[in-house]
């Protein structure tokens, strides 16, 4: 599950007609909207009982600015389903392009899933390192 996509249909158009591309927010999200249908098609199952989401940066306690985290990832329990948090700011500051941070998003959220399920990254989507 994805909290806040816009799916891929996030070109919008100005009232004069014009193509006005999608903002960084909007983008990121396309993108984690997408990792997680790859993630589903390669490795069906993998998110039953997972919500994934985005934040702009890291609320955590516990981490310093020398070490800003990309992401994190919080095991379940019999009340509440695991999470993974995508942390949009730093993931974008380490990507000099668009496509760059959509394989960037790709990458950090299969990772955090190995790290959740043990599952090696290969395991999750075969296609990881191309």
């Amino acid at each position: 599950m994805v909290v806040g996509s816009v799916g891929q249909s996030s070109c919008r158009v100005s009232m004069a007609g014009d193509r006005i591309d999608p903002t960084d927010a909007e983008f990121f999200t396309a993108c984690l909207a997408e990792a997680v249908r790859q993630v589903q098609r390669s490795c069906p199952g993998i998110l039953d009982n997972v919500i994934v989401g985005a934040e702009d940066v890291p609320t955590m306690p516990g981490w310093t600015e020398e070490r800003v985290p990309l992401s994190s990832a919080v095991d379940g329990s019999d009340d509440s389903p695991a999470r993974v948090v995508i942390y949009r700011r730093p993931l974008e500051l380490r990507t000099a392009s668009r496509r760059g941070l959509a394989i960037l998003v790709h990458r950090t959220l299969v990772e955090q899933l190995s790290a959740l399920t043990g599952l090696p990254a290969e395991k999750i989507d075969p296609d990881i390192d191309d």
